[in-house]
């Protein structure tokens, strides 16, 4: 095991930031208010979360994280979802990418990469805010069969991709109004029945917000409305896909995984930082409780783990009792002051703005099957991973994935 490192206490610094910051929003808002463009889209709502747990127990902080290795550092950007598969000595990783590209990796190299929308010209595919929507990003990975992965992209939908043959196929269109309101925000997914019959399955995807794109996730954040769904799609190779609500009321519905039991489904609800179980099937049909609450951050995806007795969940950020204080925590009283950012700030700077004053963290969360903490891995300084999309493990090692990282992180299993 990876000995445990002090907790490093940040206040001072953090204090002399928040009082600037409340102080320069309060002042630029009031006097350039008229001046600027105002958002009138935008309504933040106040939001309460619990206060953040202590990193203690089986969340106490350790070095784990740390020893990854970094596959295709500097060749690769964002590859948020990951499967991860064995192929004799081989291991075996598809995901997706900021630029657009699906990529099929062996042993550390790029075997095969094809573009989640083929029309586009590579050159014009930079993972840039304005790139990003004519060239895809793609998020959420499932394997259907044999041949064929099911991608979410989140601007246009779902996609059937087939590596070998090296086609991209969309299955279901984001301009599909489900109780009048589009899904134009796809993110993770699972899939039902895929593998034993797939002429005939049933996905389950998460619509992160009703009112805000995957360039303005942090206005979805900020407005603290709730808005995410869960998204169920019945389809059969011969007739058109049957998509209804499953849940919603969501915030930022994020990552999705089918539990053991065969009869119900995780959703993560990201900005409340906690885990959903939904029952889609058996005597509870359309039931859901509460998971895990007052997570120590927001989680993104969630994934089986190999054993199949628990699941590891990524934190896209942190929060805990230990830091001065939590960003969203803290905002959570104050609209005001959200509202003054989002009009302050271009939409295209928020995120990286944002980027630069979090705490630079890098944590996975173990849990056991009813949804209790059983263990963690931390990098408490950021210095190898910082803002987890997901990890996924082979039994051996565990893999990393990041919505913003420039390669996958590899760490050996057992630290």
């Amino acid at each position: 095991m990876c000995p445990s490192p002090p907790i490093r206490s940040t206040r001072s610094r953090c204090a002399c930031f928040w009082k600037a910051l409340i102080v320069i929003t309060a002042i630029l808002t009031a006097l350039f208010g008229v001046f600027v463009y105002l958002n009138e889209e935008f309504e933040p709502v106040v939001y309460r979360l619990p206060p953040p747990p202590s990193l203690k127990g089986p969340l106490k902080p350790n070095n784990y994280l740390r020893n990854a290795q970094m596959l295709l550092k500097g060749q690769i950007l964002g590859p948020e979802s990951l499967v991860v598969e064995k192929d004799g000595k081989k291991t075996v990783i598809y995901t997706g990418t900021w630029d657009g590209k699906l990529l099929k990796i062996v042993n550390g190299i790029v075997e095969k990469s094809l573009k989640i929308k083929p029309g586009k010209k590579t050159f014009a595919c930079g993972a840039t805010y304005h790139t990003e929507p004519k060239c895809g990003r793609p998020l959420g990975i499932r394997r259907l069969n044999e041949r064929e992965f099911i991608v979410a992209e989140a601007y246009s939908g779902l996609y059937t991709v087939d590596f070998e043959k090296g086609t991209v196929n969309q299955i279901f269109s984001n301009e599909q109004t489900l109780e009048e309101k589009k899904c134009h925000f796809a993110n993770d997914l699972d899939i039902l029945n895929g593998r034993n019959d797939s002429n005939s399955f049933t996905v389950f995807f998460s619509h992160s917000s009703t009112r805000w794109d995957r360039r303005r996730f942090m206005h979805d954040f900020f407005e603290g409305k709730s808005t995410g769904r869960l998204i169920r799609v019945e389809f059969d190779r011969n007739l058109k896909p049957k998509p209804s609500v499953a849940l919603d009321g969501l915030g930022f519905a994020n990552g999705v995984q089918l539990h053991p039991d065969g009869e119900s489904l995780l959703v993560s609800e990201c900005s409340r930082a906690r885990i959903i179980r939904y029952f889609h099937s058996g005597p509870k049909r359309g039931q859901h409780s509460v998971f895990t609450k007052n997570l120590p951050g927001f989680p993104d995806n969630i994934r089986i783990s190999s054993s199949g007795q628990s699941f590891l969940v990524g934190m896209a950020a942190v929060r805990h009792s230990d830091q001065f204080i939590s960003f969203m925590d803290f905002l959570g009283g104050h609209p005001w002051i959200r509202w003054g950012i989002v009009q302050i700030i271009p939409q295209r700077y928020l995120t990286s703005i944002l980027n630069l004053i979090a705490q630079k963290y890098g944590m996975v969360v173990e849990l056991d099957l009813n949804g209790k903490i059983i263990r963690s891995y931390h990098d408490p300084s950021g210095t190898v991973i910082q803002g987890v999309s997901q990890a996924s493990d082979d039994g051996d090692f565990l893999y990393l994935g990041s919505f913003h990282a420039d390669f996958i992180g590899k760490v050996p299993k057992k630290g």
